[in-house]
């Protein structure tokens, strides 16, 4: 087994959140070649800030993978488990780089089996999930008019990105506006980053529950009984176990699993299962990777079963790399039938 790597820098247009945005985002792609020559491709790209390790510290970790250990891992008697075991090669501090050899062990897993990553992962050939729309801040100028292009492409969910300084009111304003022109044919999702405080979210809960709000990510404060609470970035560095035990305690109504941030496939999928069974939503959601851990990520989350819309519309770093058509239909997450995760590998390691 052969592992190479290569260093990617792209543009990232609308990368950004409540305090903070990422004009560029690097990865460090990821090849896989067995002895029969078949391959699989990877990508890890800790986003600056959020992710818990840098792309110095990803690159170290997978320069250190003993190949041997990694053919033996393929090895084991179903999917789940060889994702699992060649994750468990890299410590769990570097979340970007166990889910780049996870993404490349599924690659190339599926090519030896001649069928696409997601069914290989248990999807039916004809699943689809819809898609939440991220719209960027909610005080955007250009708020209606970006809903407006969403909703005509078909995408029903909206999530929109709040807590910047001093723009509680433009904020609530520009949310108020969704609901007034769409209606109950929008479901609304908001996300704070942990930015508001309890007092600020207090201020906020009349207009809340008027906005009827489908989940709320990480608000950082306590959070009333307006809006449902979904947590995201809490979850980093926690096991399986832990991750229940905090949901349980906020009081959470959904999850958000960002593979890149929490340690690859296998770990979001204990996490999800855990979360299915507890009757929470599950989201499956991306860090502005490139398309090589979005189709990884997009697969993941074909093969869960829930059906609430994933945080994976296509944003705007994907435009920047050479890429087939993503699997994306009139806002919905379609199965796709290439082989592994559909991306070639002369695009990636030209």
């Amino acid at each position: 087994m052969k592992l190479a790597l290569r260093g990617v820098e792209v543009s990232a247009e609308g990368a950004q959140h409540a305090r903070r945005s990422w004009p560029v985002r690097q990865s460090l792609l990821v090849r896989l070649t067995d002895a029969s020559g078949g391959w699989g491709l990877g990508e890890a790209a800790p986003l600056p800030g959020y992710s818990p390790e840098n792309l110095e510290d990803a690159k170290n970790a997978l320069e250190s993978v003993e190949p041997a250990a990694l053919a033996q891992a393929l090895g084991a008697s179903d999917v789940w488990s060889a994702l699992s075991a060649a994750g468990q090669l890299l410590p769990s501090a570097v979340p970007s780089a166990r889910f780049a050899l996870e993404s490349a062990a599924l690659d190339l897993l599926a090519r030896r089996r001649h069928t696409s990553a997601p069914a290989l992962l248990g999807a039916s050939k004809d699943v689809e999930r819809p898609l939440a729309a991220l719209l960027g801040p909610a005080s955007s100028p250009t708020l209606l008019a970006d809903a407006e292009r969403a909703f005509d492409e078909g995408y029903r969910c909206f999530k929109l990105k709040v807590g910047a300084p001093g723009a509680l009111e433009a904020e609530l304003a520009g949310a108020a506006q969704l609901r007034e022109r769409f209606g109950d044919a929008l479901a609304l999702r908001l996300d704070a980053n942990g930015a508001l405080t309890t007092e600020q979210l207090s201020s906020w809960e009349p207009a809340l529950a008027a906005l009827r709000v489908e989940l709320f990510e990480e608000p950082g404060g306590l959070l009333g009984a307006a809006a449902p609470l979904a947590v995201d970035e809490s979850l980093q560095g926690l096991n399986a176990e832990r991750a229940e035990a905090l949901w349980s305690e906020r009081a959470a109504r959904g999850v958000v699993l960002k593979p890149t941030t929490l340690g690859g496939l296998s770990h979001c999928w204990h996490v999800a299962r855990r979360a299915e069974r507890a009757g929470l939503v599950t989201v499956v959601s991306h860090c502005f990777e490139g398309p090589i851990a979005w189709r990884a990520a997009a697969a993941l989350a074909l093969a869960l079963p829930g059906r609430a819309a994933q945080g994976l519309a296509p944003h705007g770093a994907l435009k920047s790399w050479p890429a087939p058509d993503l699997p994306v239909m009139r806002g919905s997450l379609q199965a796709w039938s290439a082989p592994g995760l559909g991306y070639p590998a002369e695009l990636a390691f030209p």
